[in-house]
């Protein structure tokens, strides 16, 4: 794939926590078009077309999964954007530690265990996976654990602080910085595993917030780093564009159109003071949205920036490398109609064409009252309100 060059000026960046409808391609013409980056996402006319969309109809394979309830792998208060695969291990960090399970459910082992010893960690910060060397990385204060799929402990990297991190390559760590204080420095820093930093990308958003105080945003499955097929990439909340991350630049990989959904520099919540009344209402009318890339899709799962309000149902996009078209998904989740009954929404990419979403037990237990397959799955007969999530794996075509 080629990148054009392009400079881009005055864009907006995020804080914490799709094209438009063209008639589409004929197969042979859609299996022949080439993605050249940057590649723009009409989203803002996208959305105005709604389809529905079956799960047979981009899905290989469905999986209902109850993790495995014991009381040494209890899961509680998971960072659920940090969820990442390898093989058929899913790592999920939670308060509880890093915990390994097989794709079935089926418990593992504690990865890491808090402390100050080889491989011990204070907190874990944020976590990694590369697919190809087969190991999983837990960010903490200050420093990178890196362990084997069978959980040994194989190094210990410095890195400075971070908000997150991915892999680019096998030996540099890209490390995001957020920009609560509006006043930060850098954004992204790159840093081999002997913590020497090789390059850093300048922050270009820069605010004041009067009081001095720092406020932060942000949703559950916020990830502004990630990893697709080896390339590192970076996806920020206020900002059009997404990045591709090499060692000597930032590369402009998609452009989104949000048009009147994008939310004004003046209605962010830190230049606001962190004041929610003046905030969250006129919120409302701007969208936010996450940033999910696979072989032939990018989903687009969004909310308003009222991010913290509960009673909002999340909608969902979707744009087709292949055609170029972008659209809104009917009902705001994709249809089941392959195993279990219950509709799908991609909150997580766990792999390159993985995608996850993740129910508390009471959760899918409480939705099992209106759609009775859900425990017609054998694996769900017994679930009860206390245990262990469930999550729902899906493999794209």
């Amino acid at each position: 794939m080629t990148y054009k060059p392009l400079f881009l000026i005055g864009l907006a960046f995020p804080l914490f926590s799709c094209g438009g409808n063209k008639q589409a391609e004929q197969p042979e013409e859609a299996e022949a078009r080439v993605l050249e980056y940057p590649v723009t996402i009409s989203f803002d006319k996208g959305i105005e077309t709604e389809r529905e969309v079956l799960l047979s109809e981009i899905a290989k394979e469905v999986k209902i999964v109850p993790l495995e309830t014991r009381p040494e792998c209890l899961v509680a208060k998971v960072n659920r954007g940090m969820i990442q695969m390898v093989d058929h291990n899913l790592f999920i960090p939670c308060s509880e530690g890093l915990l390994q399970f097989t794709d079935d459910g089926k418990f593992v082992r504690s990865v890491a265990k808090r402390g100050q010893g080889p491989g011990e960690y204070n907190m874990i910060r944020h976590i990694a996976v590369s697919d190809r060397l087969k190991q999983v990385y837990l960010m903490d204060h200050g420093k990178v654990h890196s362990y084997s799929l069978d959980g040994t402990f194989l190094k210990e990297s410095q890195i400075p602080f971070c908000w997150q991190f991915t892999l680019l390559g096998d030996s540099i760590y890209a490390g995001y910085i957020y920009n609560n204080t509006g006043q930060k420095k850098d954004r992204l820093i790159l840093v081999d595993q002997k913590g020497n930093t090789l390059k850093s990308f300048p922050q270009y958003d820069q605010f004041t917030i009067e009081s001095g105080l720092n406020y932060y945003l942000w949703g559950r499955y916020d990830r502004y780093v990630y990893s697709y097929k080896d390339e590192a990439c970076c996806k920020e909340y206020y900002n059009d564009t997404v990045f591709t991350i090499t060692p000597e630049e930032l590369q402009p990989r998609y452009i989104l159109e949000l048009g009147k959904h994008k939310i004004p520099k003046e209605r962010r919540f830190e230049l606001l003071e962190g004041n929610w009344q003046a905030y969250s209402e006129p919120a409302r009318a701007y969208l936010r949205p996450d940033f999910l890339e696979t072989s032939q899709w990018v989903f687009l799962p969004y909310t308003t920036w009222d991010v913290t309000n509960k009673d909002e149902r999340p909608q969902l996009a979707m744009y087709n490398k292949k055609t170029g078209e972008c659209y809104k998904v009917k009902d705001g989740q994709i249809r089941n109609d392959m195993q279990g009954g219950v509709s799908f929404y991609p909150a997580v990419c766990v792999a390159d064409d993985v995608l996850l979403y993740y129910w508390e037990a009471s959760e899918l237990l409480d939705l099992a009252e209106s759609i009775p397959a859900i425990r017609q799955n054998e694996q769900l007969k017994k679930l009860k309100d206390d245990d262990n999530p469930v999550v729902m794996l899906v493999t794209l075509k």
